[in-house]
């Protein structure tokens, strides 16, 4: 029963830094997101159709350009669950929707998709390791 209170408490500790990440990539705070992620790096396949692919956590400059395509974010996380796998890996799955500014001028006013994001203890925190996108282009929107 021990294991299980510990799984339930670690679960909302992921909840609550899936929300902490996304207001940091919201606030442009680079520094909070390298943070937040595995020293091991990262697996991902992003929502602008990319491939799989595997990054090295790098530096916080390193991560400032790769986000450079990203000039203003405003998104919101909808619905998050989590589930433990182990004592060392959870699951999180949610919506991130809102509106995305790109250098140029262009703007996604609709921003939607599902994330699956996996997240592994190492040491006493959670680190980000890997994440899906799956862009929700047509289909339900969710109304509060």
């Amino acid at each position: 029963m021990y294991a299980v209170a510990a799984y339930a408490a670690d679960t909302d500790d992921v909840i609550a830094l899936v929300e902490k990440h996304w207001e940091a990539r919201n606030a442009m705070d680079y520094q909070a997101q390298h943070d937040m992620t595995s020293r091991h790096g990262s697996l991902n396949a992003n929502s602008n159709g990319t491939f799989f692919t595997e990054s090295d956590k790098g530096t916080v400059e390193d991560l400032k350009e790769g986000l450079a395509g990203i000039s203003k974010s405003d998104v919101a996380v909808r619905y998050p669950e989590a589930v433990a796998l182990s004592d060392t890996v959870i699951i999180a799955r949610y919506y991130l929707e809102g509106q995305i500014e790109h250098p140029d001028g262009a703007r996604t006013a609709n921003y939607r998709t599902r994330v699956t994001h996996i997240w592994v203890k190492e040491g006493r925190e959670w680190k980000a390791r890997s994440w899906h996108f799956s862009p929700l282009h047509e289909g339900g929107v969710h109304r509060d």
